[in-house]
């Protein structure tokens, strides 16, 4: 894990115009520089060029660093730690995306294996319609998600069966395992206010037809940042409301799938500490599988390099972790929907540096982060949907027709290696290196690509948060051992304004496009890695996100 979070790094060219020093060589044997004297003028001219050197050094050169010391293993993430969501909001796109689309089943099955998480605000406000029956009687098509009378995440939404079974088809073409995210209901919550009491028909309609058309679902949720919605305007919902009816989910839906896992509560920002308590206060706790909660980091285009902002999130973490403990010491932490910033309605982030190298940055120093204090799963908002998803559409909207191409973040990029050279076991690592997050991890990396050097082997995530200089790490290794590398690193000098990436310089590909040919970049990493001895130090470029084994 990362120490010394509190400095910032360097990550400016050298700036020496407010010290009181006098510059190098200027001033000695009382001489003044002067244009008329041939030699005084000589004499200031070889100072400056070696003070142009030194400065032209300090900044294209590797900076020394210290040895990092590897330590015991402190925790284990899920072998499906880095996945990632879909969300059933209107305004993410749900309703306008063709889960057929073979360019976005491409590149989910290039992440393999994860698991879907199906949820997000608009889950609550979802109804299923999967027969010839009437429960989206009254709901009419919604809009697309940008313009003049664009929807919202509260937009009522309709689920029949044929976007079903795509969306289901996508997650088996990607082998990724189904979290499914039920309806609480809360149009119905906030209606019926103190006496709400949930209605399992409804999803006990899915839940049938999934079991009958022999789909397999690995879990389930109910209910998203439902103590966001109480402080948005109904405090009469008891989070005993939420913890009752997922608890009577599992009762039911275990009939058909007996096996299936429960994960809540979902939390959003808004007093989630008292939400969580009064949650766990009843039954829950002996039904859920893992406790969850959504995080979004929020930093902009002047702190996404910041330490500070980095670990802003580790008082809420150890806060969730206490109170998950105190209800039960067996329940696994997930990080269930994360994201670099809340997409806002309109799904722009609001100018926050979603979609940029920036974000790729906070995405890997995050899912390294939380592995290091506990974490078990990594959910990322969202595969496609918004600015802030892994691949978005050419257009830039939340649509995508049938055969749209799809455009590749460098987020995505960090999640492809992550699944081809890391393993679940998470290791202690230390170091005083300001500039350069570290993260240790060991055990055979989950995908069928897995880097062949990374299958027993020590891996780390270096994450450089200096935007002008590379950094050599120091690696604790046997002599004669060899290590083996892959830098990400933006396409300009600005990470909040590069959206692709390069792999060991260089540019990975962009777009996912299978009438152009069979997208088999997507299978081993695409390029030839950075080999090196261990004993020599590796340099982690500027504003590089690199996964090393040795």
């Amino acid at each position: 894990m990362a120490t010394e979070g509190s400095k910032q790094p360097v990550n400016r060219l050298p700036d020496d115009s407010s010290s009181d020093a006098p510059l190098m060589g200027l001033e000695n044997s009382g001489n003044t520089c002067s244009v008329n004297s041939v030699v005084r003028a000589r004499w200031c001219v070889l100072p400056l060029l070696m003070l142009v050197a030194l400065v032209v050094a300090a900044v294209l050169l590797p900076q020394a660093g210290s040895a990092l010391h590897v330590g015991k293993q402190i925790g284990k993430t899920d072998p499906l730690y880095a996945s990632w969501n879909f969300d059933s909001s209107c305004n993410r796109g749900f309703h306008h995306t063709d889960f057929k689309n073979a360019n976005l089943r491409a590149a989910a099955k290039g992440l393999a294996p994860s698991r879907l998480r199906f949820g997000g605000s608009g889950n609550d406000y979802l109804h299923y319609q999967l027969g010839s029956g009437d429960e989206c009687k009254g709901i009419v098509p919604p809009p697309p998600p940008h313009g003049q009378d664009a929807c919202a995440f509260f937009t009522p939404g309709c689920l029949n069966a044929s976007h079903w079974d795509d969306l289901y088809g996508l997650s088996v073409a990607a082998g990724a395992e189904f979290l499914f995210g039920v309806s609480f209901d809360l149009a119905a919550a906030d209606k019926a206010g103190a006496a709400y009491k949930w209605n399992s028909a409804n999803a006990m309609s899915l839940v049938e037809y999934a079991a009958a058309h022999n789909q397999t679902l690995w879990g389930f949720e109910l209910g998203n940042e439902v103590n966001n919605n109480i402080h948005a305007g109904n405090p009469e919902i008891k989070p005993a409301m939420q913890a009752e009816a997922i608890v009577l989910l599992a009762r039911l839906a275990r009939k058909y799938f007996p096996d299936a896992k429960f994960v809540g509560p979902d939390t959003g920002y808004w007093d989630s500490a008292s939400y969580l308590t009064g949650y766990f206060a009843g039954e829950v706790k002996n039904v859920l599988h893992a406790a969850t909660n959504h995080v979004y980091n929020g930093f902009d285009k002047t702190n996404f390099n910041d330490p500070e902002q980095l670990d802003s999130e580790l008082g809420q973490m150890a806060q969730f972790t206490e109170l998950v403990r105190r209800a039960s010491p067996t329940l696994e932490l997930w990080a269930g929907e994360m994201g670099p910033a809340a997409g806002g309605n309109d799904g722009s982030c609001s100018g926050h540096p979603c979609g940029t190298f920036a974000s790729a940055m906070w995405y890997a120093d995050d899912m390294g982060l939380r592995a290091a204090h506990g974490y078990t799963q990594y959910q990322r908002q969202d595969l496609f949907g918004a600015r802030y998803g892994l691949t978005q559409s050419v257009s830039g909207l939340s649509i995508l027709g049938s055969d749209d191409a799809v455009v590749l973040t460098a987020d995505y990029w960090v999640n492809f290696l992550w699944k081809r050279m890391i393993g679940s076991n998470v290791l202690n690592v230390t170091s005083p290196s300001v500039d350069v997050r570290e993260y240790g991890f060991s055990g055979p990396p989950p995908s069928p690509h897995a880097v062949e050097a990374c299958r027993s082997a020590t891996q780390l995530v270096l994450v450089n948060l200096d935007l002008v200089a590379d950094v050599t790490v120091q690696l604790a290794g046997a002599a004669g051992a060899h290590y083996t590398a892959f830098s990400l690193t933006p396409l300009s000098v600005n990470p909040t304004t590069s959206g692709g990436a390069s792999l060991n310089g260089k540019q990975l590909p962009t777009l996912v496009d299978v009438t152009a040919g069979a997208p088999t970049f997507l299978e081993d990493v695409p390029g030839d890695a950075v080999t090196g001895l261990v004993q020599n130090g590796l340099t982690v470029p500027a504003s590089g996100v690199t996964f090393v084994c040795y």
